[in-house]
């Protein structure tokens, strides 16, 4: 297949440009049906129930061209369902992700095995609920007599008297709130007036988007004309009002959608397939896994109890992460003894073997039992619902062996699919915060302690970047929008790590960005007074990642990659592009140096790489010309000195290039 010529191309481009502009109008125009009321915000509603994955404007331009349309889907996606699109049929034009023009099928265009949708009752929708707000964080009170003593601005309340329905409404529109724009429950807003206006609308929309999505009655729900909260004064700019609440609630239910159907299966496949044999009933699993995490659990409280007044909590202290940060993320510390820990476990009634399974303690030669973590400060690693998994153990500066000690695996805890630090995250990244992957516990923490608005942090567990990481990130976070922003060192490990990450992370839809370092600095630096400015403005100064790989491919002696860390992070501090958190990316680079750049990536083996990063159309190699100098050749290439011309009284003249 002939490659298109410059004149197809062109053409094609127009094509392109003129069908967004079409598209474009038609969404300008069913907002301004929105504002002024022919098309009302219940009808909206029905449509973004159906096709609000895809953006708030696409629920605009679906109905519009077919308003018959109540589930559609690229061509590829409906074969791999199981169905074919019939031919002759026409797709409905949306707007991608990308800002191109893209067709999609609804299922009535399609012949194959049919699609059921699964339904709940109010009960059960209730219940997925409840296990979604305490995934995010929250604690639903529905009048127990408890005492909550958990982080203020995390409580939401349901009155007793509420019926199923009405309960479950009520959390999702808390839930809203708690995930959306500010994050304050109604209670928590310390205001004496209810929930009105606008940030009404916008929760009870979301409501009435999760409730359609599970299958319950939604007739309940009622909203003003949207001349009401949008404002009819001629100096107010209604349509924006409607765009911006439209979009925040789309990207809003989006999210706890896909939290719920995280949550569809069991809690958290503990074990996994190899780990159980043959003869083992799901019974003896269950049996087995509940005494693996009580002693887990009692190893954890031992380890906290054993802290405070330690080498331990004076060498966090140091480093800035205090008494306050040290018990909010429930650090810990095991004694040098060898078998302190066993003994007490013992002392529990915990049987020897369990505690072996459960990664606590090891067998020596000669049969005796030790502890596997001595004179180590731990942190506790969990699972999707918080519980104690295994740990990771940091030793003294001065002390011999490895400087991170994790749980070996167990039928719990697997490394190559842990992130410490991603269930205390979970409730940021629910927001508009970007997945920063950084190196070691102290890292995350310091960045969840300092960054918590723009980043929520994660350190893998002595183990290159893996599917599975992504996988679990992408359950918690928003990935098209947020993407995901790796901490690099500015050195030659920090290079071979970008280019081992990329294998694994051009496949994030979102903008995978990095943030590099200064030279001898981490994250964890972010609590220390001496370097918490140059740390905190190299990680709000990201570039895209897939430029630093092919710096690194197309120039085997790093003079690029090195050229950019002495003197990082740039003296002037960034300004954001938006409100939502995103880090600004690098200055422009001068045009001189963009052709050069064009130039080494066109002609690198290596293209593939920056196909995947961008979608632009391949350049042919040149052929028959000298191609121009590679920047880092350009770079350091001696300037020519100015010579002396005799011919004009021994004035300089400029030296010819």
């Amino acid at each position: 297949m002939t490659a298109p010529s410059g004149d197809e191309r062109l053409a094609q481009e127009e094509e392109q440009h003129r069908q967004l502009g079409v598209l474009h109008g038609i969404a300008e125009h069913s907002v301004g049906r929105l504002v002024d009321g022919s098309l009302a915000w219940d009808d909206w509603l029905r449509d973004a129930s159906r096709h609000g994955r895809y953006g708030f404007i696409n629920t605009l331009l679906i109905p519009a061209q077919r308003r018959s349309a109540t589930d559609v889907r690229s061509y590829d996606v409906w074969q791999e369902r199981g169905r074919q699109v019939r031919r002759g049929e026409t797709g409905v034009r949306i707007i991608s992700m990308r800002g191109n023009p893209r067709a999609v099928f609804d299922i009535e265009q399609t012949d194959g095995e049919p699609i059921t949708k699964e339904s709940f009752s109010p009960a059960e929708a209730l219940q997925k609920l409840s296990r979604l707000a305490a995934d995010l964080g929250f604690y639903v009170d529905r009048g127990q007599d408890w005492t909550y003593l958990g982080r203020p601005g995390r409580r939401i309340q349901l009155a007793p008297e509420l019926d199923d329905i009405s309960a479950a409404s009520r959390l999702v529109h808390q839930l809203a709130h708690g995930i959306g724009p500010g994050g304050l429950l109604d209670e928590a807003t310390g205001n004496a007036a209810p929930c009105l206006g606008a940030r009404r609308v916008f929760a009870d929309s979301v409501a009435y988007l999760i409730l359609a999505d599970l299958g319950l009655n939604v007739s309940h729900l009622r909203f003003p004309p949207t001349e009401r909260w949008a404002g009819t004064d001629a100096r107010t700019n209604s349509s924006a009002a409607v765009r911006v609440v439209g979009d925040q609630l789309v990207r809003t239910s989006t999210r706890l959608r896909r939290r719920l159907d995280a949550l569809a299966g069991p809690l958290i496949s503990s074990v996994s397939t190899s780990a159980v044999s043959p003869a083992e009933s799901p019974q003896t699993t269950a049996t087995r896994d509940s005494a693996l995490r009580a002693a887990l659990t009692d190893a954890h409280h031992f380890f906290r109890r054993t802290l405070p007044g330690s080498w331990g909590a004076r060498y966090l202290a140091d480093r800035g992460f205090n008494a306050v940060v040290q018990e909010r993320w429930e650090l810990g510390l095991a004694p040098s003894a060898g078998r302190a820990l066993l003994q007490h476990l013992r002392g529990l009634g915990h049987q020897d073997q369990t505690i072996i399974d459960a990664g606590l303690a090891k067998e020596r030669d000669g049969g005796e039992l030790l502890d596997v973590f001595r004179d180590r400060i731990l942190f506790p690693l969990r699972d999707r619902t918080g519980e104690i998994i295994g740990f990771i153990g940091r030793r003294r500066d001065e002390a011999p062996g490895p400087k991170y000690l994790n749980t070996p695996d167990t039928a719990l805890f697997h490394k190559r699919e842990v992130l410490f630090g991603l269930h205390e995250s979970r409730a940021q990244l629910a927001t508009t915060c970007r997945p920063l992957l950084v190196e070691g516990p102290l890292d995350a923490i310091a960045v969840n302690v300092a960054l918590p608005a723009v980043y929520a942090a994660v350190a893998p567990r002595g183990t290159a970047i893996t599917t599975a990481h992504v996988e679990a990130i992408a359950a918690h976070a928003d990935g098209p929008t947020s993407g995901l922003v790796i901490a690099l060192d500015g050195d030659n490990a920090g290079r071979a790590t970008a280019v081992r990450a990329w294998r694994t992370l051009h496949t994030i839809a979102g903008p995978i960005e990095a943030a590099l370092l200064p030279t001898g600095r981490d994250p964890g630096d972010l609590l220390s007074p001496a370097s918490q400015f140059a740390v905190r403005e190299a990680l709000l100064s990201v570039i895209p990642l897939a430029d630093l790989v092919i710096d690194e491919k197309s120039s085997g002696s790093g003079e690029r990659w090195n050229s950019l860390s002495p003197g990082w992070p740039p003296p002037k501090p960034p300004q954001h592009r938006s409100l939502n958190c995103h880090p600004t990316r690098s200055p422009a680079r001068s045009t001189a140096s963009r052709h050069a750049r064009a130039w080494t990536r066109r002609t690198s083996p290596h293209w593939s790489l920056e196909r995947s990063a961008r979608t632009s159309t391949r350049v042919p190699h040149h052929r028959g010309r000298r191609p121009p100098p590679s920047r880092t050749a350009a770079r350091n290439a001696p300037r020519p000195r100015p010579r002396r011309n005799p011919t004009i009284g021994g004035r300089r003249e400029p030296a010819t290039p």
